[in-house]
């Protein structure tokens, strides 16, 4: 029976020694398998950051438009209100009190901008361009609507413009940063 002890200790102390670590082959099959993954991940990741671009662009371009018919047919006054800080924008309407509230509506709502998008800038005739705090574009119930671009980046240094046409209410996107001077 004494033997039988011995057996086992020396052969849960050979099990210990094997099981310690890696080889140094085994970490190198690993770190080639995670270069191998990240290098077909990167340029998905790149797609989607600039599909969230486009996309950003085209519901802003879509709020704009609606905006434009909303504030003719309805025969009120409307402003798209940008915050910079917090990469939102939200629509508000003037009541009967000449005060502006709050949309209710669905298509109204407040919209944040996906994490890798923000506002650069937005250029107004108001205020000229705008960096940082709250903006606005006017709608107006006569069909006019304050020329305006929108400047959206992401974190890749991309920039999409998005210009306002006055009598149209029509949207034009670019996929650069577009300046005033530039659209002439």
């Amino acid at each position: 029976m004494i033997s039988c002890t011995v057996d086992n200790t020396v052969m849960a102390s050979r099990v210990d020694s094997v099981e310690r670590g890696f080889t140094l082959i085994e970490v190198s099959v690993f770190l080639l398998i995670v270069a191998v993954l990240l290098a077909f991940v990167t340029p998905r990741f790149r797609a989607l950051t600039e599909y969230e671009l486009k996309s950003s662009s085209r519901r802003l371009a879509g709020t704009i438009r609606y905006l434009f018919n909303e504030a003719v047919i309805r025969h009120t006054h409307y402003r798209l209100n940008y915050d910079l800080k917090k990469d939102e924008y939200w629509v508000t309407y003037l009541d009967e009190a000449k005060e502006f509230k709050e949309d209710p509506s669905t298509l109204s709502s407040r919209v944040r901008l996906p994490g890798t998008i923000h506002f650069e800038d937005i250029v107004t005739q108001h205020l000229g361009k705008v960096y940082e705090g709250e903006t606005f574009t006017q709608f107006f119930p006569n069909g006019w609507v304050e020329e305006t671009i929108i400047h959206l980046g992401d974190t890749r240094e991309r920039h999409y413009s998005l210009l306002v046409m006055p009598l149209t209410g029509k949207v034009r996107i670019y996929d650069r940063y577009v300046d005033f001077a530039e659209k002439r």
